[in-house]
C-alpha cells in the first residue's frame, strides 16, 4: 500500500502540458470566480480540473485512513498503570473509588459468580473493571480513558459493555433484603426510636438521576427543576444498603406513580417488607400497614425543627420529628452514591438500556463497598449526620485506617448540597 509520500510525489510527478500553465498564467483581469465560470480552452485544463479534486480527495483518504498517527505511544501502558496504583493505596482510592484489595475483592466475586472472564490479550479482568471504575466514578469521556489506559476507543467500549452488564447481573446478589430483619437494629433501638417505629425495616423515596432520552420524548423527562432526568425508586436499610431500585420512569413522574406501577406489576419484583414491618416514606406515598408515614399539615423536614431550636409542642409533632430524623437515611444514601458515581449527575449519551445498567451498577457498587469498607470515609461521616445536618466525625477519623478528610472533600460537599436541593 502506497504511503502518503508516495501519493504526494505521484500528484507532483503528474505530466500536464506546458502550454496549460502558460495560458492560465498569462490571462487577463478576469476574476476568479468569473474564471471557473468559463468553459476549457484546452483538454489539459478539463483533464486538470477533473484530476485535482479526485487527487485532492485520495490524498486525504490515504492520510486518514493508511499513514496514520501512533496516537497510544506513551511509556506507561494500561498495565503500567495499574501497576503504578498498586503502590500507592490513596491514588487508588482517588482513581476508582477503592483500595487495591477491595478492587481485586470485586473482580474475584464477578469471575466467581461466572458474570466475569479474565480477559485475552492486554486487558485483563482487573484492568476491565479498574476502566468501568474510572468512568462511572469521574463521568470521563471513552475517549480520555482510552488515552489513559493505552488502549483504542473500540476496546474501551467494549470492555465497558461487558463489565457494566457483570455488575447489573451481580446486584441480585447485592440489592436485596436480609430476610431476617423484621425490626430495628440493635444499635437503633433507644428511646428515641424503639418505641416510636421498632417494626421499621428501611425507608423509600424516589431520586433523580440525569438521563439521555430520545429527543422526541425529552420533554416527558423533564422535572420540576427544568432538568433531564429519570424518577428511581429507592429502598434502602438502616446500614445506608439499598435493597430495591426500579429506575426508567420519566423525571415528570412523581413518586407516587411509580410506586403504584412498581406494586401492580409483578414483573417489577417489588419487594414488600416481613408481616408486621413497614417502610418509612413521606407524606408524598400512600400510608398502609407496609408503609409509614408522617402527620400531614405538621412540621416534618429539618429546616422548620432547626429554625425553632427543636421546640415540639404537639405529639404529631414529636412522631414528626422521630420519623424525619430516621428516614433521613434514604437521603443520605443518594447523597453518597451521587458524590461517589459522578456519571449520575450527567449522564453520557448511551443506549437506553445501558443508561439504566449505569444506575444498578452504581448501586451495586454502593452496596459493595458499604459491606466490605467499613472504615470508608464518606460512609461513616454521613452515617452519623444529626438531624440539622451538621456532620460528627466518626471516632478515629484521624487514624491510618481511614483516608484523610482531604481526600474525600470534594464528595462531601457534594452530598451537602444534594441533601439541601432534597
Amino acid at each position: 500500500m502506497a504511503s502518503r509520500s508516495e501519493w504526494l510525489d505521484a500528484f507532483l510527478a503528474y505530466d500536464f502540458d506546458e502550454s496549460y500553465f502558460d495560458n492560465v498564467d498569462a490571462g487577463d483581469d478576469t476574476d476568479d470566480d468569473e474564471w471557473w465560470g468559463l468553459e476549457y480552452d484546452s483538454k489539459d485544463e478539463a483533464k486538470f480540473n477533473i484530476v485535482n479534486p479526485l487527487v485532492g480527495e485520495m490524498f486525504a483518504y490515504m492520510q486518514q485512513h493508511y499513514d496514520k498517527q501512533p496516537m497510544h505511544d506513551s511509556i506507561l501502558t494500561g498495565q503500567g498503570y495499574m501497576d503504578e496504583l498498586d503502590s500507592n493505596p490513596n491514588k487508588c482510592f482517588e482513581m476508582f473509588r477503592m483500595t487495591r484489595w477491595y478492587l481485586l475483592h470485586l473482580v474475584d466475586e464477578l469471575v466467581s459468580h461466572g458474570y466475569l472472564k479474565e480477559g485475552q490479550g492486554d486487558v485483563d479482568a482487573t484492568q476491565a473493571v479498574a476502566m468501568l471504575l474510572y468512568i462511572l466514578g469521574h463521568n470521563t469521556q471513552m475517549r480520555c480513558v482510552a488515552d489513559r489506559f493505552q488502549h483504542s476507543t473500540e476496546t474501551m467500549s467494549r470492555h465497558f459493555r461487558r463489565v457494566l452488564w457483570a455488575l447489573h447481573s451481580y446486584a441480585r446478589h447485592l440489592i436485596k433484603p436480609d430476610p431476617v430483619v423484621v425490626c430495628l437494629p440493635v444499635h437503633l433501638r433507644v428511646n428515641k426510636y424503639f418505641p416510636w417505629v421498632e417494626n421499621c425495616v428501611g425507608a423509600m423515596d424516589g431520586t433523580h438521576v440525569s438521563v439521555r432520552p430520545p429527543k422526541h420524548a425529552t420533554q416527558a423527562y423533564r422535572s420540576r427543576k427544568a432538568t433531564v432526568t429519570t424518577n428511581v425508586l429507592c429502598v434502602c436499610n438502616m446500614d445506608m444498603q439499598f435493597i430495591y431500585v426500579h429506575a426508567g420512569w420519566e423525571g415528570s413522574a412523581n413518586d407516587l406513580w411509580v410506586l403504584e406501577e412498581v406494586i401492580g406489576d409483578p414483573k417489577h419484583g417489588f419487594l414488600w417488607p416481613p408481616m408486621g414491618s413497614y417502610y418509612l416514606v413521606d407524606s408524598g406515598l400512600p400510608i398502609g400497614t407496609s408503609f409509614l408515614a408522617p402527620h400531614k399539615s405538621t412540621r416534618y423536614h429539618a429546616q422548620e425543627f432547626h429554625s425553632s431550636n427543636r421546640n415540639l409542642t404537639t405529639k404529631k409533632e414529636l412522631f414528626n420529628f422521630r420519623h424525619s430524623s430516621l428516614r433521613m437515611v434514604i437521603e443520605r444514601s443518594f447523597g453518597v452514591l451521587k458524590a461517589c458515581f459522578l456519571i449520575l449527575n450527567v449522564m453520557p449519551n448511551l443506549k437506553r438500556s445501558r443508561q439504566l445498567y449505569v444506575i444498578t451498577a452504581c448501586c451495586c457498587l454502593h452496596n459493595f463497598m458499604c459491606i466490605n469498607n467499613h472504615c470508608d470515609e464518606l460512609f461513616n461521616t454521613w452515617d452519623n449526620v444529626e438531624y440539622e445536618g451538621n456532620p460528627i466525625v466518626p471516632p478515629g477519623s484521624g487514624t491510618k485506617e481511614l483516608q484523610p478528610a482531604l481526600q474525600t472533600r470534594g464528595m462531601l460537599l457534594r452530598c451537602r448540597k444534594h441533601q439541601r436541593d432534597v
